[in-house]
């Protein structure tokens, strides 16, 4: 099944940058959703009504926004920048969300390219493209609690368990051009153990061709969901690294994977312009949204598994309503 708003009443509800969308993210109670673009700015719109409306606009020292994340309590948001001062360097800041100015965090030579937070909050992990590294940050004073290095390539994504006693990396080489993948350019998650008093490496689950943009745990903690630049999305069993599913159907890379809340539904966005929604118990494809004019770089389902907001190249925001998308 394939839908776009062009041939379904528009329930996907559209807001703009003025520059590439490239991420999204709700807050916990719903009521907020956060865009940021290379535009430099994050925006939070009310979302509650099922339409955007701007609520306020926010401005770090960077030139681009990569990415932004809710606090898990909703107190606040965090904004990843680039910024260009003689070289690259990638900046995070926190927003408390009842007060004006942003408090610096973390400035970090070379770019970051994700975030994440630890489900207690106290954390905060990066990933960095222009490494093989990823950084774990101690959320109340910006100081650097431990990097992770050893992975086989640059770093490109970051996502806690729900338990939050593992880290999930996703890494890899960029495709150089149309030759398949080899040469050590395939693809790693590597499955770091918080538990102790140091971060240990438990599992590397490889598969892909490429390297891995997007990785996401269930909301269960039991499966992982990642996206490519080989085109496919992939599903794994956590306890055991095995990969169990692999989702084709995607003619561009797979940036951005999102488990519904009740983890039922997988969302992919691709450089394809399309988004897609998967079956998360057996790998089917339920249906493809389309409305994009761009590469879709960020899905977020809302708290309640009602809607699914994307980020776009477009320079778009859309608010899908999922009842109507899949019925």
């Amino acid at each position: 099944m394939t839908l776009s708003i062009e041939t379904k009443p528009r329930t996907g509800r559209q807001a703009s940058h003025s520059s590439v969308v490239t991420s999204v993210a709700f807050s916990p109670d719903g009521r907020t959703l956060a865009s940021g673009s290379w535009d430099g700015t994050i925006k939070l719109w009310d979302a509650q009504s099922g339409r955007l409306k701007l609520k306020r606009t926010l401005r770090g020292e960077w030139d681009e926004v990569e990415a932004v994340a809710f606090a898990p309590d909703g107190s606040a948001v965090a904004g990843l920048g680039t910024g260009f001062d003689g070289g690259p360097f990638g900046a995070v800041t926190l927003w408390a969300l009842e007060e004006g100015r942003g408090r610096p965090l973390i400035r970090a030579s070379g770019k970051l390219d994700a975030i994440a937070f630890s489900p207690d909050g106290l954390t905060l992990a990066t990933a960095s493209g222009d490494s093989r590294t990823a950084t774990l940050w101690d959320v109340a004073s910006g100081r650097e609690r431990a990097s992770l290095a050893g992975h086989h390539g640059p770093t490109w994504s970051v996502a806690f368990s729900p338990d939050g006693r593992r880290l999930a990396v996703a890494c890899g080489w960029v495709p150089a051009g149309a030759e398949p993948a080899g040469g050590g350019q395939v693809g790693e998650i590597r499955l770091w153990d918080l538990s102790g008093l140091k971060p240990k490496p438990r599992a590397s689950l490889v598969g892909h061709g490429y390297g891995i943009i997007s990785v996401a745990f269930s909301p269960d903690g039991t499966t992982l969901a990642s996206g490519g630049f080989d085109r496919a999305a992939k599903l794994w069993d956590v306890a055991s690294g095995r990969e169990w599913a692999t989702l084709d159907g995607h003619e561009g890379w797979v940036a951005a994977v999102a488990f519904s809340p009740d983890g039922t539904i997988l969302a992919t966005g691709s450089h394809d312009q399309t988004i897609k929604l998967w079956d998360a118990a057996t790998g089917h494809e339920l249906t493809t949204l389309r409305g994009h004019t761009g590469n879709v770089y960020a899905v977020a389902f809302s708290p309640d598994g009602t809607r699914l907001a994307s980020g776009s190249l477009d320079g778009t925001v859309r608010l899908w309503d999922l009842a109507q998308m899949l019925s």
